[in-house]
């Protein structure tokens, strides 16, 4: 992660322009027969095969998604078993490996190497605008075969002077700011700590804990005056 925070704001301030996008709803969308044949490119062992399908084929469908492509006739949709559930470590291995050609197209067919991918949000940054105008293009079609669409709100293309969204972060030009909607649910976290130490419900430690792994991330940005004020503005005494 560090590795691409650093690499996120190294071609943000690189680059005049930067197209973000996220994939509509790619844990819920992932199409099990692709999936497979992807997985069957690369492992032959049939044991360790069945038990792969085993565990797609137990995989429920999380959202409803009901997407058509090209090819499509009217129940393809409602046929074709997809979905993997959020959290599970197979379902990040496979989500990341569903992807793992899409990297390699992006980088050696439009080659474009200032490319981020992290799970379904993926960024690409360029001087020119009409190059990433004309990427986004070749990128929906190449992810229909995939069965996937891009956030059509979600996934925008911007000047990089304007700050750019990346893990809880605005990049900006001279700064790396935290989001402000982070910045709230944090705050709204620790008042609940605040209150749960004072009844005596949590121990000093935990808070500890939880107030180490807030600032690791905030380290990632320019945020010394932030956790100054956070310490003046919460007592855990």
């Amino acid at each position: 992660m560090l590795v691409q925070d650093v690499s996120f704001t190294e071609f943000s301030r690189s680059s005049r322009y930067i197209l973000q996008c996220d994939i509509a709803k790619y844990f819920p969308s992932i199409d099990h027969q692709i999936l497979k044949e992807i997985i069957r490119r690369k492992i032959k062992c049939q044991d360790t095969l069945w038990l792969i399908d085993k565990i797609i084929d137990g995989s429920n469908e999380q959202i409803p998604v009901l997407n058509y492509f090209p090819g499509d006739d009217l129940l393809t949709p409602i046929n074709r078993r997809r979905g993997l559930p959020l959290g599970n470590l197979t379902s990040q291995f496979f989500g990341n490996l569903y992807l793992n050609n899409f990297d390699h197209f992006i980088k050696e067919e439009l080659k474009l190497k200032k490319y981020l991918r992290y799970v379904d949000d993926f960024s690409l940054f360029s001087d020119d605008r009409e190059l990433l105008i004309a990427a986004r293009q070749k990128i929906e079609t190449y992810l229909a075969n995939l069965r996937l669409k891009i956030h059509p709100i979600k996934s925008q293309l911007f000047s990089t002077k304007k700050g750019a969204n990346f893990v809880g972060f605005r990049v900006l030009p001279d700064r790396i700011r935290i989001r402000s909607e982070n910045l709230r649910l944090a705050r709204k976290k620790l008042r609940q700590l605040q209150t749960d130490y004072q009844l005596g419900k949590i121990e000093s430690t935990q808070i500890q804990k939880s107030l180490q792994s807030w600032f690791a991330h905030l380290a990632h940005g320019n945020t010394w005056h932030l956790k100054q004020k956070i310490l003046q503005q919460f007592s855990f005494q």
